[in-house]
This record gives structure tokens, sequence and C-alpha cells, in this order.
């Protein structure tokens, strides 16, 4: 059982160290300095962790994904629109970050020509969005959502050349956290990697808004996904993974030892931070 892979948002809306969404110009000490906060959070804990590079126009494709990719992590390369995310395929090739790319993402009505740049692209993984607005609450339901993966979402997969991919349930607004959390457990049950973006719904549970509950909140809403079979958390802003690092770690350890995850994968592994409590108690209880 490998952990959860943890996705931070960079370039998002309302990210403050963009000063030009359309340009794709941004203060890019600051962006890294958060980014490199959260790596060593992540490295420190052995826990997964990615971006997800968020494209608002073709001309950002190449700044934004020269950035991203200089962390040499996996990169989620999400488009706002069907041009841009075209564009952005095309410009993975260009600079041959190929390896690191995660298509984000296959929509049921994705079109030849998208489907065509990440096959072209040579991007071999990608998130399918099992979700079809224009039919929102019946796509909701987990037995819709195995019906649009079988029957739109891997023909796609397939003629855009992916050698894997994952499927994205979608969380539209804190409320409905439970029913993508019954997707997931569905979903996995049919051998399918899974997750979501609750970062759609809790972008706003911030320290600035709700204090020193922020995280509390955060760390709950995201351990209840991953209980029931999230493999990727889209979680919020880059900067934030200090926050709930351990949080998570701790979650991951009990999980891999309900799993019965062998000893020597142990040691590469966030269950280190429950080694770290085991000898803390064992110090304490001595006196």
């Amino acid at each position: 059982m490998e952990p959860v892979l943890m996705v931070a948002s960079i370039f998002y809306k309302g990210d403050k160290r963009v000063l030009d969404h359309d340009k794709g110009i941004f203060d890019e000490e600051g962006e890294r300095r958060l980014v490199e906060v959260d790596l060593e959070s992540a490295r420190s804990l052995n826990i997964p962790y990615a971006l997800d590079v968020m494209i608002s126009s073709a001309e950002a494709a190449e700044p934004y994904l020269k950035f991203a990719s200089s962390f040499n992590i996996p990169i989620f390369v999400d488009g706002i629109s069907p041009e841009v995310r075209i564009r952005s395929y095309r410009k993975v090739r260009e600079l041959g970050i190929q390896d690191l790319a995660i298509a984000n993402a296959i929509y049921p009505d994705a079109g030849r020509e998208e489907l065509g740049a990440i096959r072209e692209s040579g991007i071999k993984s990608a998130v399918l969005v099992a979700f079809d607005p224009r039919d929102a609450l019946e796509s909701m339901k987990k037995e819709n959502k195995l019906k649009i993966i079988r029957e739109d979402l891997l023909p796609k997969a397939e003629e855009a050349g992916l050698d894997d991919f994952m499927i994205d349930v979608v969380v539209l607004d804190p409320a409905s956290l439970h029913i993508a959390a019954e997707s997931l457990s569905f979903l996995k049950e049919h051998g399918y990697k899974v997750g979501c973006a609750p970062a759609n719904a809790l972008s706003f549970l911030s320290k600035k808004r709700y204090g020193d509950d922020a995280y509390p909140m955060l760390i709950s809403a995201l351990a209840y996904l991953r209980m029931r079979g999230a493999d990727f958390l889209i979680f919020g802003p880059a900067g934030r993974l200090r926050g709930i690092a351990k949080g998570i770690a701790l979650l991951e350890s009990f999980l891999a030892l309900e799993k019965g995850v062998s000893r020597d994968r142990l040691r590469k592994h966030p269950f280190i931070i429950l080694k770290e409590l085991q000898r803390t108690f064992q110090e304490v209880s001595k006196g």
C-alpha cells in the first residue's frame, strides 16, 4: 500500500505571487519558497508530493511549466480550457518533461484534438474526471461515475495513448465530501486508482480565516477521504503541507500497520513519525 500522493496547487486564481495570469508573470522567489517549504516536510516524512500547475492562458504555459519542472517532481498539467490544455501538452513535449507530466485532466467531452495533443506530447499518465456538468447531480452518483468511466473515459484514455490513469471523483462543496468518499470506495473496489480535489471545496480553510482551527479541520477532511480509498488528494495552495504533514504521516503509519506493509518498505515510508512517537513515549514513560 503506497502512501497517498499529496498535490499542492500553484498559480491558482488568487495566488498572490502571480502578477499577471495572462502572461504568466509571477514572483518566482516567493513561489519557490512555498514549494520548498512543502518539499522539506514531504521529504523528511517520506510523503509523496506533486504540484498541480494551474495554467490560465496559452502564454503562461511555458513559464509555469519551466518553473514547476525545476523541482523534478510529478506535475499535474491543469489548464483552464481545452485550448490552454492543448498548448500546455505541446509545451510539455517542447520542454522534454514528459516523464514528470500528468495530464489534468481528460473530461467526458474531451475532443480528438486534445486527446491527440496528449498522445503527441509523450505524456503517459492522466487524471480522468468522472463527472458530467450537464447533469451534475446524476453524475455524482457512484454508479453513474462507473458508467462514465467505462463508456466515455476509458476509450478516450486509450485514444490519448496512456499507460496509466487516476480517476477524479470530483468535490463540489464541503457537504459533497461524503458523496465523493462513497465514490472513492466504490471505484476502488472496481480496481481503479482514485482521488479528488478537496481544495475545490476547502481552499478558504486558512489560518487567516479560521486561526488555529484551520489545519485540524483540513486534516480531518483529508484523513476521511484517504481512509475511504483516495490515492491522490489535491489539498490546497503550496505552503500548507507543513501544517498538516505530520497528521497525514501518522494516518499513513496506522494504515500501513493495518495493511501489513513489510518492514523493508516502512524504512522509506511516513511510518517514521510513528517510530518517533514511540521513542518519545518510551522516554517519557521512564520519567
